[in-house]
């Protein structure tokens, strides 16, 4: 199946200072290829094999409650579509050191 990159965002490998649950700066997936059918998450660094780490993906919602798009995502995940303009890591597990989640729609 083609895919293509969407986006890629570094996360931290705990909450940012200050926060409960976000470990990374907002991404979008606002702009997808036409005919996307799922999207795949992929890891990179994290100072541990790739498929140790997992993460949550939240909703930013401006004076609200973030709601949880994506629950414990390992490595390689292949989720539903969200299209969404602000999005953020959270919730990591397993990392000793920071890492990079790549995005890529499958169509």
């Amino acid at each position: 199946m083609p895919q293509e990159l969407v986006t890629s965002i570094r996360s931290e490998k705990a909450p940012l200072s200050g926060q409960k649950h976000r470990s990374s700066g907002n991404f979008s997936t606002e702009v997808l290829p036409p005919g996307t059918k799922r999207l795949r998450w992929e890891v990179e660094g994290g100072g541990v094999d790739q498929y140790d780490i997992t993460f949550d993906v939240k909703r930013d919602v401006s004076a609200g409650t973030d709601p949880t798009e994506l629950d414990d995502v390992i490595s390689g995940n292949t989720s539903k579509v969200i299209s969404a303009r602000s999005l953020y890591i959270a919730n990591p597990s397993g990392a000793q050191t920071s890492f990079l989640v790549k995005v890529y729609a499958i169509y």
